[in-house]
């Protein structure tokens, strides 16, 4: 990464401020510190070959 990338923190700050959400000091340390594992819950997401235009599992239908 270069040297100017963002912290965990400008990034959750930035995405919360994009938003409008304000949560507490404590929940925003919270979610800084579960940045990373949902970032690469995420990335994995996509590297599942074959399913990408797939729908999802769970549908509703509202014609049943």
């Amino acid at each position: 990464m270069p040297e100017t990338a963002p912290t965990d923190r400008q990034i959750v700050d930035a995405l919360l401020t994009l938003h409008g959400i304000t949560p507490s000091e404590d929940e925003v340390a919270k979610l800084v510190e579960a940045y990373p594992a949902t970032r690469a819950a995420v990335a994995t997401l996509y590297t599942m070959e074959g399913v990408r235009y797939e729908e999802p599992a769970v549908t509703f239908d509202p014609r049943i």
